[in-house]
């Protein structure tokens, strides 16, 4: 016996079937412990998703350590992944741009937040300028304490609607980890301040929003995102030693070369640091510790 479809019937059954479909992929986009996936840019911020997240959420990083977001470009395996995310946070790096339009076109799916407000966005439309020296349209906004206050905020706001039935977790996180900030802030400004207007050479200049809120003055080794010519490299060992630079700063994914050539024509040390921690407050202990034992030798 042939079972008779009524086109009501049929129509309905289709809603349904659509509506399953619905569900079904936005439970694919679900980390295997049922949190929210979320996407960053840098180590430093995936950091925050996960201490206001925790258990929560899947915490996903763009740039991989060792890797230079200036750099970067995501691959075809990694735009794949993106699709499956609940929402992404920026932080107004340059590469931004251009992922954000593509995932816009194919990604509607994806919610993107960026954080990092105002400054956040004239870097990632204005690019990084690289011979720039202090903090204006400098992208490595994370590297200063008090503008991630802001930053961990907005992301709590962001998981809070995604999520409201864990909107208590969120907040009791987040407010921790905003005292941490804080308090790493109070820390650094008393152990550099002795130090107030003092100088130091880094071979790329991403410390810009850092040295402009503890009062140094940073010098960059590279120009316009290029290593510096002989001509130039004399002129940074003149200006080194007028400023009794202590050590000469580098980044792991930069090369040392022409800092290496510096610090032997000054007789200080090449030190190392990590601008992209995983770890941000105890990264950015390390880094105040370094500027110190340069300036104190």
């Amino acid at each position: 016996m042939q079972i008779q479809w009524s086109k009501s019937f049929s129509l309905g059954l289709v809603a349904v079937v659509a509506a399953l479909l619905c569900v079904a992929c936005g439970q694919e986009k679900r980390s295997e412990g049922g949190g929210l996936t979320v996407w960053s840019t840098v180590q430093p911020q995936r950091y925050f998703v996960e201490r206001i997240g925790g258990d929560l959420v899947s915490a996903e990083v763009l740039v991989r350590p060792g890797q230079s977001p200036e750099m970067y470009a995501p691959g075809a395996a990694q735009i794949a992944q993106l699709a499956r995310a609940d929402v992404y946070f920026g932080i107004g790096m340059p590469i931004e741009g251009p992922l954000f339009k593509r995932m816009q076109s194919s990604m509607a799916g994806v919610r993107i937040e960026q954080t990092g407000g105002q400054i956040a966005e004239q870097c990632e439309y204005a690019g990084h300028d690289h011979s720039h020296d202090h903090g204006e349209n400098d992208p490595h906004i994370w590297l200063d304490p008090v503008q991630m206050v802001e930053v961990v905020e907005q992301m709590r706001d962001a998981l809070i609607e995604l999520e409201p039935e864990s909107a208590d977790v969120f907040r009791s996180n987040a407010e921790a980890l905003i005292a941490e900030l804080v308090a790493l802030d109070v820390a650094i400004r008393a152990q550099l301040s002795p130090y107030a207007g003092r100088a130091f050479f880094i071979n790329h200049p991403a410390l810009g929003h850092f040295a402009e809120r503890y009062g140094l003055v940073q010098l960059s080794i590279e120009q316009s995102g290029t290593a510096p010519s002989a001509g130039r490299v004399a002129d940074l060992i003149v200006q080194a030693r007028a400023a009794e630079v202590g050590a000469i700063f580098t980044q792991p994914e930069f090369g040392r070369t022409t800092a290496t050539i510096l610090a032997d024509a000054l007789g200080v040390p090449v030190v190392e640091v990590n601008l992209l921690p995983t770890d941000y407050i105890a990264g950015l202990a390390e880094i105040a510790n370094a500027l110190e034992g340069g300036f104190a030798r």
